[in-house]
C-alpha cells in the first residue's frame, strides 16, 4: 500500500474555520477513528485537539516524527594538527536536516492511504499544501545549537590585512633594529681584527747639526722603522679573530631571539584571536538564550530565575569577549613592535605550523640545545679570545727593535755621511706581570661563564618543559575527554530541552560548562605552542634587547709598539 504525504505539522495552522474543524472531528468520532495519535502529538508538539482531528479526517494511521537535530561536531573545535588554528567562517549546509536554521521547522509528516485521501476533497486540499512547511514561532524552535557557533570563527579582515607566521618572521628579520645593530658590531670586529695586525709606519725625518758654525754644518735625512718582535701583531689578530667570531655568534643569537619572540607573540595573539572569535559566537547564542528565557516567562512557561540566569551568562560572556579583544589588541601591538610593522590596527593572523602533541625527551632536547645554541658558541669563542689574549700578554715583554738609517752631507769635509742606529728597551723593571695576571683572570672568568650559560639553559629548559608538559596534558585531556563529554552533554541537553524533558536552567548550566571548556582548550593550545616555540628557538628571547658588544677597540695594537 503506497502512502502519500498529507500534512506538515507546521502547516496544521491552516485557514480552516472552527465550524469545519468541528464538523471533521465529529465525522472522525462517528467513524470510530482513534485519537491516540492525536494525544501523542499533543504531548510532544503542543498541538491543539482540533489540529489532531484534522489528521484523523484523512485516515491518519501514524505520525512520522522527523524533527531535525543539528549536527554538532563530534570532535573538539580545536584543530587536530595545529595548536592554534584560525579557521574561516564555517558555511553551514543548506539541507534542512543539517542547517541550524532548520530548527525553526519541525519536519513531521502525516501519511494516509491513497484510497482514503482520493475520496476526500478536503484531503486533496491538504495534499496540495503538504510540501509547504510553515515557520514555527515557538520558543523551542528558536533554540540555537551552541556548539555549532563555537566551530565558526568570525573572519572580519580583508585579504590585505592577513598575516602568516612566515611573513612576520621575514619582516622581523628585515626590520628588527637589534639584528642590524648586531651585524654592525660584527662588521666593527672584522675591521678591528684587520687593524690590530698592521705593522707600524716608518718615520721619515730631517736632521741638521752645527748649524751655527758656518761651513761646518751637517745636513741629512733619516728613515726610522720599528720592528715588532714576539709575534705580537699575529697574536693581536688571533685575539680579535675570536672576538669577531663571538660577534657573529651574537648576531646569530639575536636572530634566534627575534624569531622566538615573534613566534611566541604570534601564538599568543592567535590564541587571543581565537578566544575573541569564540566569545563573540558564544555571545550570539547567549543573547538568543536571554530572548528565549524572556519569551518563556511571558508565555508563563518559565520564570524570572531563568531570565536572570540567562542574563548573567550573557554578561559573563560579554565580559570575556571584551577581555579577549583587549588581550588580542595588546598581543598584536607587541607582535607588531617586535616584527617592525608600521600598522597600528590589529590584523587577522593565519595559524602557523602544527605543534606535535607528543611528549618530548628533555634530556635529548637539552643536548641538542647545547650543540646548536649560538649563545653558548659565542661564550666558547670568548674563551678562545681570552686564552689568545693571555698568550699575547706573555710575549709583551719581548722588546721591539727600532732601526734608523740616515744619510747627509758634511760641509766641513765637503763629503757625504751615512748614519745607522738600532735601539731596544731593556725589560728590567716592567715585565708585564700585571697584565698577564689580569688576562689569566679573564680567561678563568670566560670558562666559568660557559658553565653559567649551560646551567642557565638547563634552568630555562626546566621551566619551559614544565609549561610544555602541563599544556600538553591539558590539551590531551580536553581533546580526548572533556570536550567530547561536554559536547555530548550539550547535544543531549538541547535535544531533551526541545522534547520538553529538561528545564531551561539545566541547559544554561551545560552551555556554561561547554563555553568554559572550549576557552580553556584554546588557552592550553596557545600555551603549548608558545612553549614549543621557545624550545625550537633554543630558549633565546629578548628580540629588542641591545646585542652584546665584545670588542674593546684597537688598544691592543698600541701596546704592541714601544715594548712597554
Amino acid at each position: 500500500m503506497s502512502i502519500v504525504p498529507i500534512l506538515h505539522l507546521s502547516s496544521i495552522r491552516c485557514g480552516c474555520t472552527s465550524d469545519q474543524i468541528g464538523k471533521d472531528a465529529g465525522e472522525i468520532i462517528s467513524r470510530g477513528g482513534s485519537l491516540s495519535v492525536c494525544t501523542d502529538a499533543i504531548r510532544q508538539f503542543k498541538m491543539s485537539l482540533s489540529a489532531c482531528c484534522l489528521l484523523s479526517v484523512v485516515g491518519c494511521a501514524q505520525v512520522d516524527q522527523r524533527r531535525v537535530t543539528p549536527e554538532l561536531p563530534g570532535q573538539t573545535t580545536a584543530p587536530t594538527k595545529t595548536p592554534l588554528t584560525v579557521r574561516p567562517a564555517v558555511h553551514r549546509q543548506k539541507a534542512a536536516k543539517t542547517s541550524v536554521g532548520s530548527l525553526d521547522r519541525v519536519n513531521t509528516v502525516a501519511y494516509a492511504d491513497e484510497g482514503q485521501q482520493s475520496s476526500s476533497s478536503f484531503a486533496d486540499h491538504l495534499e496540495r499544501i503538504a510540501l509547504q512547511p510553515v515557520e514555527m514561532n515557538t520558543v523551542e524552535a528558536r533554540l540555537e545549537s551552541f556548539s555549532d557557533l563555537v566551530a565558526a570563527d568570525v573572519s572580519q579582515a580583508s585579504a590585505e590585512n592577513v598575516y602568516t607566521l612566515d611573513q612576520l618572521e621575514q619582516l622581523a628579520l628585515t626590520n628588527n633594529p637589534a639584528i642590524v645593530a648586531a651585524g654592525a658590531t660584527a662588521t666593527k670586529a672584522a675591521g678591528l681584527r684587520n687593524q690590530v695586525g698592521t705593522r707600524p709606519n716608518p718615520t721619515l725625518g730631517y736632521f741638521g747639526q752645527q748649524l751655527a758654525d758656518e761651513n761646518t754644518d751637517q745636513h741629512g735625512v733619516f728613515l726610522e722603522q720599528e720592528f715588532v718582535r714576539g709575534n705580537k701583531l699575529e697574536l693581536n689578530r688571533e685575539v680579535l679573530g675570536h672576538t669577531m667570531s663571538a660577534q657573529r655568534w651574537e648576531m646569530q643569537t639575536q636572530r634566534y631571539r627575534v624569531l622566538t619572540d615573534v613566534r611566541v607573540r604570534f601564538y599568543e595573539a592567535v590564541a587571543a584571536q581565537r578566544r575573541a572569535d569564540a566569545t563573540r559566537n558564544f555571545e550570539t547564542v547567549a543573547r538568543r538564550g536571554v530572548q528565549v528565557a524572556m519569551e518563556r516567562q511571558q508565555a508563563e512557561e518559565g520564570n524570572l530565575i531563568e531570565v536572570l540566569q540567562a542574563q548573567t551568562l550573557l554578561s559573563e560572556i560579554m565580559l570575556a569577549a571584551e577581555q579577549a579583544e583587549v588581550e588580542y589588541r595588546g598581543a598584536w601591538q607587541d607582535l607588531a613592535a617586535v616584527a617592525g610593522l608600521p600598522e597600528a590596527a590589529p590584523a587577522r593572523l593565519v595559524d602557523g605550523p602544527a605543534t606535535e602533541k607528543t611528549p618530548r625527551d628533555w634530556q635529548a632536547a637539552y643536548d641538542q640545545i647545547l650543540s646548536e645554541s649560538p649563545e653558548l658558541s659565542a661564550a666558547n669563542a670568548l674563551v678562545c679570545e681570552k686564552y689568545a689574549l693571555l698568550k699575547r700578554q706573555r710575549v709583551q715583554m719581548v722588546p721591539n727593535l727600532t732601526g734608523q738609517f740616515g744619510a747627509g752631507y758634511d760641509n766641513a769635509t765637503d763629503s757625504g755621511m751615512i748614519n745607522l742606529e738600532f735601539s731596544a728597551p731593556i725589560p728590567v723593571w716592567n715585565q708585564n706581570s700585571g697584565n698577564i695576571s689580569a688576562a689569566y683572570a679573564e680567561y678563568t672568568r670566560a670558562l666559568e661563564d660557559v658553565k653559567r650559560i649551560e646551567q642557565s639553559i638547563k634552568s630555562r629548559l626546566a621551566r619551559t618543559a614544565q609549561a610544555f608538559d602541563s599544556a600538553l596534558a591539558a590539551v590531551t585531556k580536553y581533546e580526548q575527554e572533556i570536550i567530547p563529554q561536554t559536547q555530548k552533554s550539550l547535544d543531549l541537553s538541547e535535544e531533551a530541552y526541545r522534547a520538553g524533558e529538561l528545564e531551561f536552567l539545566q541547559v544554561l548550566v551545560v552551555r556554561r560548562s561547554f563555553f568554559e571548556s572550549a576557552i580553556r582548550l584554546i588557552a592550553a593550545e596557545g600555551n603549548l605552542a608558545q612553549a614549543n616555540a621557545q624550545v625550537e628557538g633554543l630558549l633565546l628571547t629578548g628580540g629588542l634587547d641591545a646585542p652584546s658588544d665584545y670588542t674593546d677597540g684597537d688598544g691592543i695594537r698600541g701596546v704592541s709598539f714601544g715594548g712597554q
